[in-house]
Formats: C-alpha cells, sequence, structure tokens
C-alpha cells in the first residue's frame, strides 16, 4: 500500500505533469488540421522528455557506465604502502572553514568514506585526495579535515588542492605524493565516473588501478520505472555527462 502510496504521488510530481501536458499537447497538435510540422515536433520533444525522464532509461544509462568500471577493476585489493587517489565530487556552497563538512556533495563524501575503509584495511597507504574547487577552502581541504577525523592520520594524507576538472587530476597528482619510492596506485570514484578518469590517467601516463564505488544500481518495480521522475532525469542527465566527457576525450582532447 505504501509503496502504491508514492507511485501515485509520483504521478502528480511536477515532473510527471510535465510529461502529461506535453502528451496532452500532442494530442491537441493531433486533432488540429494543417499542424503536421508542429505536431513531428512536438512529438519528438515528447520522446525525448519521457526517455529522460524515465528510470528505465536512467537506470540502463547507468549500467552501461558502471558495468565498464566493474571490468576495469581487475588488480584485486591494493598491497601495503599503496597510493589511493580519491576525486572529489563537488561542493554545494563555499566551505566556511575545513571543518564544514555539509558544504560536500554527497558524491564526494561516499567516495570519502569508501577511501578512507580503504586507506584502514591497507597498511602504510597514502590518502590523495584531489579537488580543487571552492575559494578558500577547497574540496580536498574538507575532505582532508574529514578523513583526519575518520581516523587516518594526517601524515598519511596528500591534498591537490588545484585540479578543477578529472583531467587536471590526471596531470596535477603525477608527481604526488612527493619523496615516495613508486607505489601501486589506485584511483578510486564513482562508478559511472570511473570510466572517463581512468581514461584521463592513463592517458596522462598515470599507471592506475580502478576502484569504482558508488555503485547506483536501485531498479524499481517495472509500473515505477515507466514513471517520468526527478531522480531519473537527474541520474540521465550525470550519465549523459559522462558520455559526452568520454566522447570529447576521445575524439579531441586525447587526439
Amino acid at each position: 500500500m505504501f509503496g502504491l502510496r508514492l507511485w501515485l504521488e509520483s504521478l502528480l510530481s511536477p515532473v510527471a505533469l510535465i510529461a502529461w501536458c506535453l502528451l496532452g499537447l500532442l494530442v491537441v497538435a493531433l486533432r488540429t488540421p494543417g499542424t503536421r510540422r508542429l505536431r513531428v515536433a512536438i512529438a519528438a520533444l515528447c520522446a525525448l522528455y519521457l526517455a529522460a525522464s524515465l528510470p528505465l532509461t536512467a537506470d540502463a544509462l547507468f549500467d552501461s557506465l558502471q558495468n565498464r568500471a566493474r571490468r576495469d577493476a581487475r588488480c584485486g585489493p591494493p598491497p601495503p604502502g599503496s597510493v589511493i587517489i580519491v576525486l572529489a565530487g563537488g561542493i554545494l556552497r563555499q566551505p566556511a572553514d575545513p571543518t564544514d563538512f555539509n558544504a560536500l556533495r554527497a558524491q564526494s563524501l561516499r567516495r570519502l568514506i569508501a577511501a578512507v575503509a580503504l586507506a584502514r584495511a591497507t597498511p602504510g597507504s597514502v590518502l590523495l585526495i584531489s579537488g580543487g574547487t571552492g575559494a578558500r577552502y577547497r574540496e580536498a581541504d574538507v575532505m582532508g579535515a574529514l578523513a583526519q577525523q575518520m581516523g587516518i592520520p594526517a601524515a598519511r594524507i596528500v591534498l591537490d588542492r588545484e585540479s578543477r576538472t578529472t583531467d587536471a587530476s590526471a596531470v596535477d597528482t603525477r608527481s604526488l605524493p612527493a619523496n615516495r619510492a613508486p607505489a601501486p596506485r589506485y584511483l578510486l570514484t564513482s562508478a559511472d565516473h570511473m570510466p572517463r578518469a581512468l581514461l584521463a590517467f592513463r592517458h596522462r601516463g598515470q599507471t592506475v588501478c580502478a576502484w569504482p564505488v558508488d555503485f547506483d544500481n536501485v531498479h524499481l518495480p517495472l509500473f515505477e520505472r515507466l514513471t517520468p521522475q526527478l531522480g531519473a532525469l537527474e541520474k540521465t542527465a550525470m550519465a549523459l555527462h559522462e558520455y559526452l566527457g568520454l566522447a570529447f576525450y576521445a575524439g579531441f582532447k586525447y587526439r
């Protein structure tokens, strides 16, 4: 009963209402003579919007990226002394100070939690946090402070405070951490982001092992997957961002 109520609520959500309005507009256009081009345009708009807002589409796009990340994760657990590179996932606002953890986006928090767990399980490892978004205090500052509060000693944390893009992280972390003998390097980021991040790091000359985290595999019942939802629209946008980034890297930036 609870699931049915939530589904009925989703049918009346703003995202769904836009879809119903577009379908209604299409019906009106179909019943109006002499509007062939208008009908085609509205039909295309409806199809595009519905496809982008359905969990069925969003899940398929995400699954493709995450399955690719799974295939790339071939190294197994990191050996002692490894360097664990965790990529920041953004901030919601300018942090008031390095302990303003609520300023971190969910992706940053989930990646850091996974990175800290991996560092704890890897003796002698170094946690290299890359994220330069922010003004006075950067993503890396806040994530580093949180890692210390979660039990990682400051001596095992290295910050890359300058990198604002995935490609910049791949370049700026090449010489970090300094004054250390070569050690296995593990790249940790969200599974949907891993294919693009791995392409950037390997193109920039870094030999890294993929360690994807933050998988998003929540599959709803079929009737809910065919209902337009805000979360699906957001997931579709995130997936398209990754696919366009991969195409840009492969087609232009790394040619």
